[in-house]
């Protein structure tokens, strides 16, 4: 079940640890100093079981198209993986499957928006 609650714009408010989680992605050293400092925008779009996620930042824009319960393919900062989306208790749960490991990603609005 959709929770169309997360679709809108979204700015980022803070982060933990970005730099090292990008480290560990596997991102060049600018490029992590460069997105630990920056503010990215999100914009998500849902259309049924079909989603848009345009994530934008000072370094990049990057825009993943995919179906609910359909296997696609990830393209983050040139790294390809495979990934498939779900729906768990109204949260919008992504699962990737990386040379580093598995990476889950959960997206969802909580009590305090």
């Amino acid at each position: 079940m959709s929770n169309d609650s997360i679709a809108g714009k979204w700015r980022l408010d803070h982060s933990e640890n970005f730099e090292e989680f990008l480290a560990e992605m596997g991102a060049p050293w600018i490029a992590r100093k460069a997105a630990a400092k920056s503010t990215p925008t999100m914009e998500i779009i849902i259309n049924g079981d079909q989603i848009t996620i345009k994530l934008s930042s000072l370094v990049m824009t990057n825009v993943t198209d995919f179906t609910i319960g359909q296997e696609f393919e990830s393209n983050w900062m040139g790294n390809k993986s495979k990934a498939m989306a779900s729906w768990e208790d109204g949260k919008l749960v992504i699962k990737e499957t990386r040379p580093a490991g598995e990476m889950v990603t959960t997206r969802h609005v909580d009590e305090a928006g």
